[in-house]
């Protein structure tokens, strides 16, 4: 079988990297930011990079038992790069990925790392592909949970890192749940309602999941069950939690809670929105707050209230473009509230 090098994604190609990539990337590895989140030390010279590709110069392919380093090129010009390393039997794989700082936020890190496990896994027949990364490092998290790998563990003082030992989180999916992951609906949905949550459905909504990223900004499920068996005092006043599981197609997808009208509670406030991970991006989000709206307009509500965290990754824009205007106040203090008008 003959090597797909280069590789030619709809906007980048992807080949091993040469002598004279040299520069270009001992560039960007030197910058400190680009850095932050990774293994090599500082400063990374030119002469690293050379004895790097050097030892390499023997390939056109991924190669078992090594690490090999692939260039993405996007116009011609060096973005970044891409890398594998098999483990001896060629069955597994570890993954990474490195942009140029003036190249980033484009998708091309997504682009060429999906480019790369999509050959691991149909050409080389991996069983498991899988990352490690500091659980800082959001951005890089974002770009592995797009191209269907999911959050594993984070391991404990397990990573010596420049001296230190520092934790560790691993995200990994074998070649039958990436499969299924690319192979998910993407379609919005032709139905979705609000359901009850009863003793017979409880247990399928209670194993939606976000995105690990995500939990900075949507608590889990089991934090939402907890919420609403032991809710919160506002003014003096427990908050009253309604709930439902949301269908789409008649496929648990979603889970919505709001706090109702009390006496010392005026607006109804949207406390909890998830979206399993599998079915973002299909428009169901927008679709349940329809429901929810017209629900609350039906029983004469006015406005429904709602807050976040402020960050990458954050809701903020989802609600900004649905209608929701910030109204300067706070929740907890670290959260922006933000007013929708029904």
């Amino acid at each position: 079988m003959g090597t797909p090098y280069p590789l030619r994604t709809e906007r980048l190609l992807i080949r091993v990297m040469g002598p004279s990539d040299a520069a270009a990337f001992a560039a960007y590895r030197n910058d400190p930011e680009v850095a932050r989140f990774q293994a090599w030390d500082l400063p990374y010279t030119e002469d690293d990079a050379a004895r790097l590709i050097a030892d390499q110069a023997d390939r056109d392919d991924l190669v078992a038992g090594s690490w090999t380093q692939l260039a993405v090129e996007c116009d011609a010009q060096l973005v970044g790069d891409v890398c594998a390393g098999l483990d001896e039997t060629a069955g597994v794989a570890e993954i990474g990925f490195t942009l140029a700082p003036q190249h980033q936020g484009r998708g091309y890190a997504t682009e060429a790392a999906l480019a790369l496990v999509t050959d691991l896994v149909e050409r080389l027949g991996v069983t498991r592909v899988h990352a490690d990364l500091d659980p800082a490092n959001v951005a890089s998290m974002r770009v592995l949970e797009a191209i269907g790998l999911d959050y594993e563990v984070t391991t404990r003082r397990s990573y010596l890192w420049r001296g230190e030992w520092a934790d560790n989180t691993t995200y990994g999916a074998t070649a039958e749940e990436w499969r299924a992951w690319q192979a998910r609906s993407l379609a919005p949905p032709d139905a979705v309602r609000l359901v009850p949550l009863d003793t017979d459905n409880v247990d399928d909504y209670a194993r939606l999941r976000t995105h690990h990223s995500q939990e900075q900004f949507v608590a889990p499920m089991a934090r939402s069950f907890q919420h609403a068996l032991f809710p919160e005092v506002v003014n003096g006043m427990p908050a009253v939690p309604r709930l439902w599981g949301v269908e789409a197609d008649g496929e648990p997808a979603a889970f919505v809670m709001i706090a109702d009208v009390t006496p010392v509670f005026p607006e109804p406030f949207l406390w909890r929105l998830l979206v399993d991970r599998r079915h973002q991006r299909r428009g169901i989000g927008r679709r349940v707050l329809d429901l929810v709206g017209d629900l609350l307009r039906a029983e004469g509500r006015q406005a429904l209230l709602v807050s976040w965290h402020p960050g990458p990754g954050s809701p903020e824009p989802f609600y900004l473009r649905y209608g929701f205007e910030p109204t300067g106040g706070r929740v907890d203090e670290d959260e922006l509230e933000a007013r929708l008008p029904l």
